[in-house]
């Protein structure tokens, strides 16, 4: 993942958090509030990509594009179904 790519998914997913944010006096719905997490847990996959990146530390960037990657992908489906890819590709990593 590129710096720009980096930058925009950033940009991107603030912007969503910031939006849904807008009006503090409407509460937000069960639904809401978990898409807010897992926006929030994307932001932070993204940030952790960028400061391995800036380290040069390539596992640990490899580790956040993993972990960014299931959340993208299982995360909205099924919180269930994240945990358990996530943990079994850490387990096999492990090995």
């Amino acid at each position: 993942m590129t710096d720009e790519e980096l930058d925009r998914l950033t940009r991107e997913i603030s912007g969503d958090i910031e939006q849904m944010a807008e009006d503090p006096e409407k509460p937000l719905s069960r639904k809401e509030r978990r898409r807010k997490l897992i926006l929030r847990a994307r932001r932070q996959a993204l940030d952790k990509i960028k400061e391995a990146k800036e380290k040069g530390n390539i596992n640990q960037e490899v580790k956040a594009n993993l972990e960014y990657s299931l959340l993208t992908e299982y995360a909205e489906k099924s919180i269930w179904l994240y945990n358990l890819m996530k943990a079994r590709l850490f387990m096999w990593r492990a090995f």
